[in-house]
């Protein structure tokens, strides 16, 4: 596939989509250099595309689906071709789940710190313990987040949006469809737009020789996102 015919990149996903802490250590926010060198932006710069990431840290896949359906389908509302559009989706972790509170989507992950939403948001404890009680199934997960990658392959390529997915983390292994019982769904899979789905960018790189790499809170810095940009670049271009 040949990024120059397009005119538009838009990314989705979780903190390693947005470039987490790209720009220094706890900056976990949208900011414009963390967006701007996260992987979705390198490939936007070598290809000259306008540039949108609607990448939320701590984002879940429901979001990751929904959102993407939502800003393509705008696109094409508004009579857009999409035939210009290149949509980067980079699946999250298996157990995140999504609630609105007063209006706003408030992000959940196992690990996440009821203090901070307390300052910031409300009192979550309760609702908090019941999440990790009734939410947090891993493999239930896994299972949703496969049928999300087959939806969102099929609603884009049904309105003629190209599009490559890959796993930011949480990579789908091999074992996993035998011993989750879903071997059935292998063929549905979009292989031909899923880089590396046994591996993941937060797997591949996150290894002890690239330690000084990678903040506390296993965030990658320019360098790590530079170096999975160059190998999703070439898988598009092989697509």
């Amino acid at each position: 596939m040949n990024l120059n015919n397009k005119t538009h990149l838009y990314a989705i996903g979780c903190s390693h989509m947005a470039g987490s802490e790209i720009e220094g250590p706890t900056l976990t926010a949208n900011t414009k250099n963390n967006v701007l060198h996260a992987w979705p932006g390198v490939i936007a710069k070598e290809y000259n595309l306008n540039y949108t990431n609607h990448s939320a840290p701590g984002g879940s896949n429901e979001f990751i689906l929904r959102s993407t359906i939502d800003y393509v389908s705008k696109w094409l509302h508004e009579g857009r071709d999409p035939k210009k559009l290149f949509v980067a989706v980079g699946w999250t972790t298996n157990e995140r789940v999504e609630f609105t509170w007063e209006g706003e989507h408030i992000h959940w992950a196992n690990g996440t710190d009821p203090e901070w939403f307390k300052v910031n948001h409300a009192d979550f404890t309760t609702w908090f313990k019941a999440l990790q009680l009734y939410h947090t199934d891993y493999d239930f997960g896994l299972f949703k987040k496969i049928t999300y990658i087959t939806m969102l392959n099929s609603f884009l390529k049904s309105v003629g949006v190209d599009h490559v997915q890959v796993n930011n983390c949480a990579a789908i292994l091999e074992h996993n469809w035998r011993d989750l019982r879903i071997e059935h769904l292998q063929h549905a899979f979009p292989d031909d737009v899923f880089y590396n789905k046994h591996n993941s960018f937060f797997e591949q790189y996150n290894t002890e020789e690239n330690a000084e790499h990678f903040t506390p809170w296993h965030h990658a810095d320019k360098y790590i996102h530079t170096l999975f940009a160059d190998d999703v670049k070439k898988f598009i271009e092989e697509m």
